[in-house]
């Protein structure tokens, strides 16, 4: 099998930016979005990126592998303006696209606020029926529901990742008697590039979080089924920082 061809929307934003960070060359990466994206590495090819544009979004889909749809409202516009053409329009384009160019794999970058009105006491289970916070949390209730449509309807590989805060700092400062659903630069990194490499895996919802003493988001399932095993968290003891800059 050659190197992965991925794209990446929502690019120039902070999880496209870890991900290209810690990533290296691993993949060929199609950053894309609104913004610039900056200076590409060599095994970069940045593009221009509106996925309100049908045209746009089969454009940037074109001979990819994978993508990791990470574009979105991040849930401070108002609906009509933003939420509308960004998480229910965007999503749409964007499954439209990638079932046209034959893409292997679609990786939906869903949110916490899609469960997040169950609360942390038991921690949420992937299948606990969906019980959104606000309308950001109902839209991404819809991206998750269109992208198992569009997934079993063209037979491609799909994953919903449920991201928590990816704003973690192992130095932190942070309570371990606190319920969390932060996780760090590098459990980021590795959780979306489980959710690349996986094989055989037609569809799951997974849950984005480090390891915590006390978990808002469940994430033992999601270690199954794609083998993924936090380096962070408040599980771990906490680490002054200049051991931390050493280790990223």
């Amino acid at each position: 099998m050659g190197r992965r061809r991925v794209l990446i929307t929502g690019g120039a934003g902070l999880v496209g930016s870890i991900l290209r960070s810690h990533w290296g060359d691993r993949y060929d990466l199609i950053p894309a979005d609104v913004a610039s994206v900056g200076d590409p590495a060599q095994h970069e090819e940045t593009r221009c990126f509106d996925m309100t544009s049908r045209d746009n979004c089969a454009a940037v889909c074109a001979g990819v592998d994978t993508i990791v749809h990470l574009a979105a409202d991040a849930g401070s516009g108002d609906f009509d303006d933003s939420l509308l053409p960004l998480n229910v329009v965007g999503p749409y384009n964007m499954l439209e696209a990638a079932a046209a160019a034959g893409c292997r794999r679609f990786v939906f970058t869903s949110s916490i606020y899609a469960v997040r009105g169950h609360g942390p006491n038991p921690p949420v289970t992937p299948d606990r029926p969906v019980r959104p916070q606000g309308l950001y949390g109902v839209s991404k209730c819809w991206g998750e529901a269109i992208t198992r449509s569009y997934a079993e309807r063209y037979g491609f590989s799909a994953i919903v990742v449920r991201l928590g805060n990816p704003r973690f700092d192992q130095a932190g400062p942070w309570d371990a008697d606190e319920p969390s659903y932060m996780l760090s630069a590098r459990d980021t990194a590795q959780l979306f590039a489980r959710c690349v490499e996986v094989d055989d895996l037609p569809f799951a919802i997974v849950h984005g979080s480090s390891r915590h003493r006390r978990m808002w988001l469940d994430i033992e399932a999601t270690c199954r089924i794609l083998a993924y095993e936090p380096e962070d968290g408040t599980a771990f003891p906490q680490i002054a920082a200049e051991r931390q800059e050493d280790s990223q």
